[in-house]
């Protein structure tokens, strides 16, 4: 794991002291993820995964959006037993299951990017923390169809390891925040920052790798029924005085275009599954918000 102590010498190294010194009050572990792309049938049932098909309870049903009633494509699976000795600040339960589903029906009308109210039936987040020895291993609906209505994406086992990360300048939570004003320092720290983002970046917690900019508060101002589609949604959100609530909004997992097994949001884009503070400590996970974003 690397600590921050270990981070501010590497920014440092690169002349950055002043953007570790605003930075770094806001720093955060993550868990990030590394893929080990694998038939289906080599991952023990229950393990953590992306893609394939989920472990469920035997008496829950693959999930679908109502609305539609089509499947939702199954992102993954998350048993935080195995993520219990990588949770150092102990966000997350010791034990159950987390799935991750979304509509990935083709545009328009399926993908939904969560700026919209009406896009909360296009993902399902779903907690068990029962009797593990009840999952098995769920045959994909019938209607799960690539062309029509969503993808059955490639299966792949999971690592795990501990960072700590700053957010990004263009995160919400920094909006307040006095950076140097030198062009050439802001270079050098972007080039410093992809150089240290992971090609493939797949993560719980943490801060989120934006492919657009923050999203803190575009969750906090959809989610009170403002459609951020358009500026009006961010005047009105602002006028409520709901950008106060950005730093409720923490990151709960980022899905790559991991196209090894079949995932590509838009442009290479990426999932970000958000939840607030509240809804965090009482694992009311299925309130978690979705932004896709792609470049």
């Amino acid at each position: 794991m690397k600590t921050l102590e270990e981070l501010k010498e590497e920014m440092a190294a690169s002349g950055l002291d002043n953007y570790f010194d605003v930075l770094a009050p806001f720093a955060k572990e993550s868990i990030r993820i590394t893929l080990d792309a694998r038939d289906e049938d080599t991952i023990p049932m229950g393990a953590s995964k992306f893609g394939g098909c989920p472990d469920l309870p035997g008496d829950v049903a693959w999930f679908r959006r109502e609305q539609a009633d089509i499947p939702l494509s199954f992102i993954g699976q998350v048993n935080f037993a195995e993520i219990a000795p990588f949770d150092l600040e102990h966000k997350l339960p010791e034990r159950g299951m987390l799935y991750f589903f979304y509509d990935c029906s083709p545009v328009p009308d399926g993908m939904p990017w969560g700026f919209d109210p009406e896009d909360s039936d296009g993902w399902k987040v779903y907690f068990y923390d029962g009797d593990m020895s009840a999952l098995s291993r769920k045959t994909p609906p019938a209607d799960l169809d690539e062309h029509e209505n969503g993808v059955l994406f490639g299966s792949a086992g999971m690592r795990f390891e501990t960072a700590v990360e700053l957010p990004s300048p263009e995160s919400d939570l920094t909006n307040d925040l006095d950076f140097p004003d030198d062009d050439e320092l802001q270079d050098r720290y972007w080039e410093w920052s992809d150089e240290h983002t992971p090609e493939l970046s797949n993560k719980l917690l943490g801060h989120s790798d934006n492919v657009q900019g923050g999203m803190e508060l575009e969750c906090e101002y959809v989610t009170h029924g403002n459609d951020c589609g358009t500026p009006d949604g961010y005047r009105v959100g602002k006028s409520k005085g709901l950008d106060k609530n950005a730093a409720r909004w923490n990151l709960l997992l980022q899905v790559d275009s991991n196209e090894n097994i079949g995932m590509m949001w838009c442009d290479a884009g990426r999932l970000y599954f958000w939840i607030t503070d509240e809804d965090l400590a009482s694992h009311a996970f299925e309130n978690c918000w979705l932004i896709l974003q792609c470049g």
